[in-house]
């Protein structure tokens, strides 16, 4: 099966693409607690390597960023996790590139989005984790990070792709969609995931540091941008107005006392 499934993913790569992506580096399996929460125990015991990818047809503990519940009806979504490589250095002069990265993977999933839809859809980018279409949440990204023994970003991505409306629970129907609903017919996730580890490999870790072209994507589809909003990060908690992305990814929060916040994580934001 996994054979079967990798050769979906890889189908159209190049021959340099399918070298640093074999199927050695992909696992699927039919139900987890979480693809996170199973590629960060493998790293955290040193049996991880570059682009290791776990995925699932299903999720019982599948979390957001703040540890909220994220859960979907068995293979209907793209559910998975990727390994990325920090670098030897990562302690060192590459640590302030860190927050770059869950803007690189909503660029890099955006972009394979959009190119399915086609012309006249453009996502809104929530900073900073979740992708959504005409205010209704499309995608949820959380990244965590393995020091020891060698340091990885663990990227989970949450994809809806093949998902009905009547399946949502009633609560998450005003609030989330699927390319299902927008497209009204199915989606290969295999090929959907192969679009976007191919994205990893050819702009990981370059457009960390040339990080212009995720920018240049990402403000004008900043959804906060001008909004009222409260941000509680760490024990600070924070009111005004989102001003945009600034140029390491945080996020400008303008007080009402016209004084400017850079925000670089938060556990909590609420918009109006």
């Amino acid at each position: 099966m996994i054979e079967k499934l990798h050769a979906e993913i890889v189908r159209g790569w190049t021959e340099e693409d399918r070298a640093r992506f074999p199927s050695e580096r992909f696992r699927h399996i039919e139900e987890t607690g979480s693809t996170n929460d199973d590629l960060l125990s493998l790293a955290r015991s040193g049996e991880v390597s570059a682009y290791d990818l776990i995925s699932a047809d299903y999720q019982s503990r599948g979390r957001g960023r703040r540890g909220d519940r994220w859960e979907a009806t068995p293979g209907r979504n793209l559910l998975f996790s990727l390994a990325l490589p920090l670098g030897t250095n990562a302690l060192e002069g590459d640590r302030h590139l860190w927050p770059r990265i869950p803007h690189l993977t909503a660029w890099i999933v955006g972009s394979v989005v959009e190119s399915v839809l086609g012309p006249g859809y453009r996502l809104q980018a929530k900073w900073p984790n979740d992708l959504l279409h005409d205010g209704r949440k499309l995608a949820g990204i959380l990244v965590e990070i393995v020091l020891s023994p060698r340091p990885y970003a663990i990227v989970g991505i949450g994809l809806n792709v093949n998902l009905r409306h009547e399946e949502l629970p009633p609560d998450l129907q005003p609030i989330a969609t699927s390319l299902y609903e927008l497209l009204g017919c199915e989606s290969s996730r295999w090929f959907l995931l192969g679009q976007i580890v191919q994205g990893f490999l050819r702009h990981f870790p370059d457009k960390t540091t040339d990080f212009s072209p995720v920018l240049d994507w990402i403000r004008p589809r900043d959804l906060l941008a001008g909004t009222p909003i409260m941000v509680r990060s760490g024990r600070d908690c924070f009111e005004g107005f989102a001003r945009g992305i600034g140029d390491e990814g945080e996020l400008l929060l303008e007080k009402e006392n016209g004084e400017f916040v850079k925000i670089v994580s938060a556990e909590e934001i609420r918009w109006r």
